[in-house]
This record gives C-alpha cells, sequence and structure tokens, in this order.
C-alpha cells in the first residue's frame, strides 16, 4: 500500500505540470492571436523631403478575418508624426490637429467568385491568390514621400521622426463599429516606433 502511495505521488506532480505547460501554452496562443509588430522603420532624408520605410508583421483577429470573408473591407493605416526639430514638429502637429501629420491606407477585401484577394491604396489595387500574400503586401510600404518641399532633412542628426500602422478601426463600416465597440479584438496596433534616419547618400534600406 504505502509503495502505491509512493509512486502516485511521484506522478502528480509532474501531471500538474503538463496541465501548467499546456495552459501557459493557450494563454500564449491567445495572446498573441492578433498583433501588429515592427521588424524595420526607417526614414530617407534628402531632396527636400522625407521618405520611409517599414516593414510590420500582421497577425489578423478571427473576428476580422471572418469580416473579411464575409464581404467586410478592413482598412490599415500608416501614420506618420514629426518628432524633430521641435519648433517644425510643433508646427506641423498644430497644422494636422495634433493627430498624425501623414497617413496612408491600404484597403484589404475578399472575392469569393475569383477566390482572390484584392489591396488597393491610392487608386492603385492589386489581387492575390492568398491572404498571406495580401497581408504581406500591407505589411510593407517603401518609398512614402511623409513631408516634401522641406527643410527639416537638412540636419540628419536633428531629426525625429515615428511610425505606426493600425487595424483603422474608425474607418470600417459604421454597423459593423457598433458590434465591436468595447471588443479589444478589432484593436490591434504596432504603437508608435521610432524611425532609424538614412542620409539620403546612403543604401538601399
Amino acid at each position: 500500500m504505502m509503495g502505491f502511495i509512493t509512486r502516485f505521488s511521484a506522478r502528480k506532480p509532474r501531471g500538474l505540470s503538463l496541465l501548467l505547460a499546456h495552459a501557459l501554452l493557450l494563454l500564449s496562443v491567445l495572446t498573441c492571436a492578433a498583433e501588429i509588430s515592427p521588424l524595420k522603420a526607417e526614414a530617407r532624408l534628402g531632396n527636400s523631403q522625407v521618405e520611409v520605410s517599414a516593414r510590420f508583421s500582421i497577425t489578423l483577429p478571427p473576428a476580422a478575418e471572418l469580416a473579411l470573408q464575409n464581404g467586410t473591407t478592413l482598412p490599415f493605416t500608416y501614420q506618420f508624426q514629426l518628432k524633430k526639430p521641435r519648433m517644425q514638429a510643433w508646427y506641423q502637429q498644430v497644422k494636422s490637429g495634433f493627430g498624425a501629420i501623414a497617413t496612408n491606407t491600404y484597403r484589404l477585401s475578399y472575392h469569393p467568385l475569383t477566390r482572390q484577394y484584392r489591396v488597393s491604396s491610392n487608386g492603385i489595387a492589386r489581387n492575390f491568390a492568398s491572404l498571406e500574400e495580401a497581408i504581406q503586401a500591407i505589411a510593407t510600404i517603401g518609398g512614402w514621400i511623409v513631408l516634401k518641399d522641406t527643410s527639416v532633412g537638412d540636419e540628419p542628426e536633428n531629426f525625429a521622426g515615428k511610425i505606426r500602422l493600425i487595424l483603422d478601426f474608425d474607418l470600417l463600416p459604421k454597423p459593423l463599429q457598433i458590434n465591436a465597440l468595447g471588443n479589444s479584438e478589432w484593436r490591434i496596433d504596432s504603437d508608435w516606433q521610432d524611425l532609424q534616419v538614412i542620409a539620403a547618400s546612403g543604401g538601399n534600406p
């Protein structure tokens, strides 16, 4: 009898450890289910303009993917904000109502008849055979001129800016906004990321 109790007690911690490991794994999956993570964020200065390139990793929330399959267009918006030089940054923020001073929106849609995903921005649309390909197209932006005819980049050591990418809740259809109100699953945001400054004479990003 004592031997049975000893063997049972020895097995119990291992069973609890396994359950704990599964619980932690499930928590990790749920936590990382939807996110936008930064991979690269650069600003190229020169020719009286500021040009931004960035790359992110996007994981759609299940609710957003379901809405996409059911005909909802998902808007993803890049936002740029100038931080330095201070005076120019303050002026640009006042001019833009203290919001992002430059934005660029990509719209993702699905067409069931052709079984293709479409990404459109600035009047240009591209079709993709898979959701993964379409997401990759949205997650990368290059050659985006956020400021032009400006002297803010004349001294790279005094320049600073930041960028972020969001699933733009405010641009979703109003009925969906109401249904998703208070649902944090729809609020995916890379948070503001500082831009690495590259002078115009530097290499390709």
